[in-house]
């Protein structure tokens, strides 16, 4: 290992580790996730599956073997060197749009994630373990937490711990110095959260990478996903991302083509286009902002 410290693991900060080379504990995961697809109006919890770049790519093989769809798979970019160095405002920017949304709306959403430096982490029992858990997982994970139960005001407000210690003083302050920007970013999804949701449903798998570094290995599973994608799309199967026809089944929907609609026109008929779409503007900027407050 690069370094070695004594950690405290709770399990509240939902880190659930991946058997390494055959990412059994993923596979199983995974299948339980797919039978869970469903309704959240009946009772089931759609689960979305994030893979942290680079070394989170490894996860892929084993969540398709398991049975997840190509389509339930997202990407996510949680940088270690960012929560060494205590970048909250940039760590919070990196948060994807995708990945809120899903959130918002109840959905439970998983990030994997390898580690390349080892560390003995102690359990609540005192027993010591070494494990290869990403500061992507037990530090970037509990500051996305944080900040979405906060800044969307959720109910349950559990107390940020990373390792072992309780760092609530340091996370609300860090709050306190986001920008009005940055947090109006993040505001825009609290009026899509789902009524009863009580905190997000944000949970990090972690194995020791066996990758690190290698961006070529890293690529080739991608285009493998990529691959899956292209494959279902070419059967037609659901949610296959079929293009040719799929735009007529949406209402009034026109393909823009900005080589042939130039907006230019002439006389009365431009400017009231014009005039048209400036109240249209104005329009979506009224409801930006009701729905930031």
């Amino acid at each position: 290992w690069h370094k070695t410290h004594t950690l405290h693991m709770h399990m509240h900060m939902h880190m659930l580790r991946l058997d390494g080379t055959t990412l059994r504990a993923a596979t199983r995961l995974a299948a339980q996730a797919r039978c869970s697809v469903a309704s959240c109006a009946g009772g089931g919890i759609y689960t979305r599956h994030y893979i942290n770049l680079s070394n989170g790519v490894e996860a892929i093989d084993g969540l398709l073997s398991a049975g997840v769809a190509p389509e339930a798979l997202g990407v996510c970019r949680i940088q270690s060197s960012q929560c060494e160095s205590q970048d909250y405002s940039g760590l919070l920017a990196n948060l994807d749009h995708d990945m809120m949304l899903h959130l918002a709306l109840g959905h439970e959403c998983r990030v994997y994630d390898f580690g390349s430096r080892g560390a003995t982490w102690v359990a609540d029992d005192g027993s010591a373990e070494p494990l290869y858990v990403p500061r992507a997982i037990w530090w970037g994970l509990e500051w996305w937490r944080y900040a979405l139960n906060d800044i969307w005001r959720l109910p349950a407000q559990r107390t940020p711990i990373l390792r072992g210690v309780n760092v609530e003083r340091n996370f609300r302050e860090a709050l306190g110095r986001l920008s009005k920007k940055e947090r109006r970013r993040v505001k825009y999804y609290r009026p899509f959260t789902r009524d009863g949701l009580q905190e997000v449903r944000l949970s990090g798998y972690y194995a020791p990478a066996e990758t690190d570094g290698e961006r070529q290995l890293h690529r080739s599973a991608l285009l493998g996903l990529s691959d899956s994608l292209c494959r279902r799309a070419e059967v037609g199967g659901t949610g296959s991302g079929r293009g040719s026809g799929s735009e007529r089944e949406v209402r009034g929907l026109a393909l823009f083509d900005p080589v042939r609609m130039t907006g230019r026109a002439a006389g009365s008929s431009a400017r009231a286009k014009l005039t048209r779409h400036s109240r249209d503007e104005d329009e979506d900027e009224e409801m930006r902002q009701a729905w930031a407050r």
